[in-house]
């Protein structure tokens, strides 16, 4: 009898250190609070249920939803699954206190929304927060962000991501110009202007010269020189526009101090366009002439 008391004794002491070993697991996995640890061990089994199948379908909606970086999807997973069995558990602390169950998720999900979204920003395309302090931190290698100036951005983009979410409309470019002005030094903010506009200047440059060879003005043109001198132009015409966009007067005088050195090409390409909108007022004021009883 005392031997079976013993053996008995003994796998209830491996039982408890099984069930001990399984949160300790899950501790490393599951960040939580004492209260939601004791709700846990008393509903195991049914939580662990829930969890599977709230954990499974959010994972598949964020993807559904953005564009989730191969390197970074273990993170993401992990703050789903914390997210959603930290939600799971209030159901089971508060279930007779509708208000203190409620309040508790909101917070649940405010604390764990920044930290998913402070993976799917720096992604770029997500449209979680403005678009050019969120490009800014997918080219952090192309710009060299140092720690400092990388948390702040983010920092700032957070913000911005938790705006957009209350109200879509909400306009936060001067801020995200700011942001990047005030973080990024002159040589980092070029080569950012210049990532983000290199399809778009392209395009222009090509147009440009092709208007150009049809009205036989390209063999006034020193190819590689005056193209150089007009895509350097371009791109900084495009960067004063971009930083000045909702500050029309500071674009104003930007644009025509950069036009005090206009380049070859573009002064060609100006003459030209200039020269056909007076034929075509010329034009315009005849035909009106003609009606004229």
């Amino acid at each position: 009898m005392v031997l079976n008391y013993k053996k008995m004794k003994s796998k209830v002491i491996l039982s408890m250190a099984f069930i001990m070993l399984c949160l300790c697991v899950n501790a490393r996995t599951l960040r939580c609070s004492d209260s939601e640890k004791e709700i846990y061990y008393l509903n195991k089994e049914l939580i662990d249920s829930l969890l599977d199948f709230r954990f499974s379908e959010e994972i598949v909606k964020i993807n559904n939803l953005y564009k989730v970086p191969v390197a970074d999807r273990d993170k993401i997973e992990f703050y789903v699954k914390n997210r959603e069995f930290r939600l799971i558990c209030q159901e089971f602390l508060y279930k007779d206190s509708l208000q203190r169950r409620v309040q508790n998720k909101l917070y649940i999900e405010y604390l764990y929304q920044d930290s998913i979204n402070s993976v799917l920003i720096p992604a770029y395309k997500n449209n979680i927060s403005g678009e050019n302090v969120s490009y800014a931190l997918y080219c952090r290698n192309v710009l060299k962000l140092d720690s400092a100036q990388y948390s702040f951005i983010m920092e700032k983009a957070l913000d911005m991501a938790r705006r957009i979410k209350k109200d879509y409309r909400v306009n936060i470019w001067n801020e995200e110009m700011d942001v990047l002005s005030k973080t990024l030094d002159k040589k980092q903010l070029n080569i950012f202007f210049r990532n983000k506009n290199a399809a778009k200047i392209t395009d222009e440059y090509f147009k440009a010269w092709a208007k150009l060879k049809e009205a036989n003005l390209t063999e006034q043109l020193d190819s590689a020189k005056d193209s150089n001198d007009a895509i350097n132009y371009m791109f900084t015409r495009q960067m004063i526009k971009d930083l000045y966009r909702d500050r029309v007067s500071v674009q104003r005088r930007s644009l025509a101090e950069l036009d005090k050195n206009t380049p070859k090409m573009i002064a060609l390409l100006n003459g030209m366009e200039k020269k056909a909108r007076m034929e075509e007022e010329k034009k315009n004021r005849t035909i009106s002439k003609d009606f004229v009883w």
